[in-house]
């Protein structure tokens, strides 16, 4: 057994830190040999040297790798740095990484994760026992009870706020910029975890431990399998309170320490352990809690604001999957480190005296963990699917809907939080890396055809192709447009993935609905049937550069007829969907009469992308945005021949067929904006809660409230007027039913954009740039007050037909 090492007063006028002992007996190793080295290695350390020698302590904060204060010199040349090392001692396999410590802290240098600066590391176990780097000394608070006792509620929940967002700032991280790509196997992380840490248990168990057993076999049984399972970040591996040193006077983050364990990982490893202050209680040995304590007397976050800020500030913009098994496993990682502390202070090398109150912990750490793994995630962090189908019934009481209905709306909730949400960041992440190997923006991430078998085997697929009592068809699901109106407004809450995984995107949807309403066998056979199987993607082209194409009769590009097909020449822009790899087909809009009455000139056509002639002048950017790897397209088409069996439903009704298609695109563009407006909604009011400014949250704002009852007020007024425009499409038609469909055309965009601007002022500067989905989300809106007729058109029609009825 070690003798207590003697606490050390600081020096009169020094900055030597106050949590710092004489070195443990166990623990001292050759200081002489220590200073030979860094003459060599630190600038400044010899001149430094001069005024006073080299003095060691030893940090009385760390059980894993001894931590060691260094001070060198005197008055104005004094030096201090920090010296991690290995323990003396047989350790165990992959255990005190200190190398890997100090390449990481090295790699983050400069990022948004706050860290000390590193100057040497040395393996040569002969300097001083094994092996050890220094690095800067930061001086700041670190604060070891989570209560922060002795502090006003604002400063508590500021530092929660910091510790918040920081950890977001570490999953945010591309690693792969910082050279850390191969600083651990990207595959199964979460397997290999529980594997790992059940090896590292089992090498240190002094006794059987029954509690112990049962988790490990709990965990082994209930792996995480969803497509979620396999997203990747850099992770810190013990991320808490007291491994964080915030600024002597401000109540931000100057330094992240303890990186032994990080690796590359699931973020979710990293937030549940974090999260493990709130299982324990205050009274818990070695590591105090949350649990029993008065959280909102204290100002302190409770566990779903802390989560839900988490998400709001990280890059996964969605829900936290699989939650509880991460915690259950933090509880298992932690037993078996505190097993192995216990085993070496057995041994006399643990590196505190009261490292044998690990110990008692085990049995209790074991028994919490399974019950938190075992306990439901809709508890704490996210919206049950039952409650979320309740406030569907009220917010869609107006209108009757089929059971069938209400059993996909279920299924494509689940799907939402169960499959999409959680895989946002890593289609963002695969995108990235993708465009970074190849230079090429425009391919497409793995994890959409994934999550596209997935939709089909759940049976959320096709579902916008709604039943169509004029052209006889019935090739989706089923549904009427007022059944489908609401399961959009669902899948535009992720509008850059879920209508694509769920073949409801557009414009791939106007053009199924224009081969299935207008197609021939043969054309069916050739383009529908793939469209429809999400083996291939399409285009629209309408809009002309040189002319304002608002006014279709505008159009100049020209379908002329050969004798054994027809040639296209002409130019288009915004085809939307034109540079997706996989995108085979175009319909094209042009004149094939230009004598005809104006609306019996143009026609449509099947114009193959890869037909000769047909050339991508260049990607178009809103407001910046490539929205790759969809993305707009500028097109040429230069003498480019088609069949005669390439044109739609027959020469001169180009207008007949685009009005057709337009009716259910913008039920289906308004809804969406439905959905992203209520996301952004949802973020403002998590955002407001969990932000203060100037002594109290921004929620007690009086503006903010008017702004949050603003929003769902535009929000529901919108959604009912959109509802009634599809159920007056599925009763009289689209040509009967479009001074509402016009209206809401107008109304949706407007809605949307007033709803986004007031979630991005709540956001401050955050709400501008792309740590949120709030300034794309925004741009994608402004577009569609020009889109599909800019609102001006629409206004104009609208009025009209209010004389019309004024006459009557």
């Amino acid at each position: 057994m070690s003798t207590p090492a003697r606490p050390v007063s600081p020096k009169r006028g020094s900055a030597r830190p106050a949590n710092v002992q004489e070195v443990s007996p166990n623990l001292k190793f050759d200081e002489s040999a220590l200073s030979n080295y860094l003459r060599k290695e630190i600038p400044g350390f010899a001149e430094a040297e001069k005024t006073g020698p080299l003095n060691v302590l030893q940090f009385s904060h760390g059980q894993s790798n001894p931590t060691y204060y260094l001070e060198i010199g005197t008055g104005k040349s004094m030096r201090q740095f920090v010296l991690r090392k290995k323990p003396p001692g047989k350790l165990l396999p992959s255990a005190h990484a200190i190398e890997r410590e100090y390449r990481v802290l090295s790699a983050l240098r400069g990022s948004m994760v706050p860290v000390p600066v590193t100057y040497c590391l040395c393996i040569d176990s002969a300097v001083i026992g094994t092996p050890f780097y220094i690095m800067q000394y930061v001086a700041g608070r670190i604060f070891k009870n989570v209560e922060l006792p002795g502090m006003n509620r604002s400063d508590r929940f500021a530092i929660y706020g910091a510790m918040n967002k920081v950890l977001a700032a570490l999953h945010s991280v591309d690693f792969t910029s910082l050279g850390l790509n191969d600083f651990g196997q990207t595959e199964n992380y979460v397997g290999r975890q529980v594997r790992r840490w059940s090896s590292q248990y089992e090498a240190s168990k002094t006794s059987e431990i029954a509690e112990m057993n049962e988790l490990t076999a709990y965990l082994n049984q209930n792996l995480p399998t969803g497509p979620d399972s396999q997203l990747v970040t850099l992770v810190h591996g013990d991320f808490r309170l007291d491994n964080l040193i915030f600024h002597p006077r401000e109540n931000r983050i100057v330094a992240v320490l303890d990186w032994e364990l990080s690796t590359l990982g699931h973020p979710s490893t990293d937030l549940a352990y974090n999260c493990m202050m709130y299982h324990h209680p205050s009274s818990f040995p070695v590591m105090g809690g949350l649990k029993g304590s008065d959280l909102q007397n204290l100002g302190i976050p409770d566990e779903r604001t802390y989560v839900n800020g988490y998400i709001m500030s990280s890059k996964r913009q969605g829900y936290i999957q699989d939650f509880p098994f991460y915690c259950g496993l933090s509880f298992f990682r932690m037993a078996s480190i505190g097993q192995g502390v216990y085993k070496r202070s057995l041994q006399g090398n643990a590196s505190q005296q009261n490292a044998q109150k690990f110990g008692d912990m085990i049995p209790f750490l074991a028994r919490e963990g399974l019950a938190v793994a075992k306990s439901s995630p809709a508890v704490t962090w996210k919206k049950s699917i039952a409650l979320q189908q309740q406030q569907d019934k009220m917010d869609l009481t107006p209108f009757q809907f089929s059971e069938k209905f209400w059993d996909l709306r279920k299924k494509l909730l689940a799907f939402m939080e169960e499959c999409v949400f959680p895989n946002e960041a890593t289609a963002m992440a695969q995108h990235a890396e993708l465009a970074k190997k190849t230079g090429n923006r425009f391919l497409v991430p793995p994890i959409m055809e994934t999550l596209k078998e997935e939709a089909k085997k759940r049976g959320l697929w096709n579902l916008f192709l709604t039943k169509n009592k004029d052209h006889g068809h019935n090739l989706g699901v089923g549904l009427s447009n007022l059944e489908y109106a609401p399961l959009c407004e669902i899948l535009g809450r992720s509008p850059l993935i879920a209508p694509e995984v769920t073949n409801c995107a557009a414009p791939d949807t106007g053009n199924m609905e224009v081969l299935a309403n207008y197609g021939t066998k043969e054309q069916k056979e050739k383009w529908l049937v793939p469209l429809m199987n999400g083996e291939i993607r399409s285009c629209f082209g309408m809009t002309e550069p040189m002319v304002a194409s608002s006014d279709a009769t505008n159009i100049e590009c020209r379908i002329e007829r050969v004798s054994d097909g027809y040639l296209i020449n002409g130019r288009k822009w915004w085809t939307s969907g034109a540079m997706d790899p996989r995108c085979a087909v175009c319909i094209v809009m042009g004149k094939t009469d230009p004598t005809a009455p104006p609306h019996r000139q143009q026609s449509m056509v099947l114009v193959p992308m890869n037909a000769p002639g047909v050339r991508i002048v260049r990607p178009l950017h809103v407001f910046g945005y490539d929205d790759a790897p969809h993305g707009h397209a500028e097109v040429e088409f230069c003498n480019v021949k088609v069949p005669l069996t390439s044109m739609l439903l027959g020469e001169g009704r180009g207008f007949e067929i685009a009005q057709g298609r337009l009716g259910p695109g913008r039920i289906h563009h308004c809804m969406r904006l439905v959905g992203m407006a209520d996301r952004c909604l949802e973020m403002m009011t998590t955002r407001v809660l969990t932000r203060h400014a100037f002594g109290q949250a921004l929620a007690k704002k009086g503006s903010i409230l008017r702004d949050l009852a603003e929003s769902r007020i535009q929000i529901q007024q919108c959604r009912l007027l959109t509802l009634q425009a599809a159920a007056l499409m599925d009763e009289v038609g689209n040509k009967r039913a479009k001074q509402i469909i016009g209206m809401i055309k107008v109304a949706a965009p407007k809605m949307a954009l007033d709803v986004m601007d007031r979630a991005i002022q709540a956001f401050g500067a955050q709400g501008v740039n792309q740590d949120t989905i709030l300034a794309h989300f925004w741009a994608a809106s402004r577009t569609l007050r020009i889109a599909d007729g800019p609102d001006e058109v629409h206004l104009e029609q609208i009025g009209k037909l209010e004389l019309l009825k004024a006459k009557l």
